[in-house]
């Protein structure tokens, strides 16, 4: 039978493993990737996956970010998607499209909202490509996590 003293150093120096593995994952953290890898898209039909590796990718579809996106991917001033596609209550244009656009230039009743623009966009290409899902299950899944 093991004594006192031999069962309190073991757990002490389990103790000061513990601490010293802690302390070693948090230290030397993970570099934050430039892009999204992936992003959960919340909507009430079930929420949506996008992975943009498999869409950049060459062994994906290969797609240059302004395929996508309406603004140049090096503009550092360049808005979210839904600062522009989440219209204001009272009908006036997102003032961040003012930073850019003349008032003259914005037609309200032709701007989109978010999911408006997501599906024009994904949809349209996934028919056109002919690749990637065009029935809304194939996207839109009721996760339970």
């Amino acid at each position: 039978m093991t004594s006192k003293k031999e069962l309190q150093l073991a757990y002490g120096l389990a103790i000061v493993l513990l601490l010293v593995g802690i302390l070693s994952y948090t230290v030397s953290s993970a570099d934050v990737p430039e892009e999204p890898v992936r992003m959960m898209f919340q909507c009430s039909t079930g929420k949506v996956l996008f992975d943009h590796k498999t869409h950049t990718a060459e062994s994906g579809y290969g797609l240059a970010c302004n395929a996508c996106h309406h603004h140049p991917e090096d503009s550092e001033d360049s808005p979210a998607c839904r600062e522009c596609h989440v219209l204001p209550a009272d009908g006036s244009a997102p003032q961040i499209c003012l930073d850019c656009h003349e008032a003259d230039e914005i037609e309200m009743d032709s701007m989109m909202k978010k999911t408006d623009a997501l599906h024009q966009q994904c949809i349209g290409c996934h028919k056109e490509q002919e690749a990637g899902p065009v029935e809304c299950e194939s996207c839109h899944v009721k996760y339970s996590f």
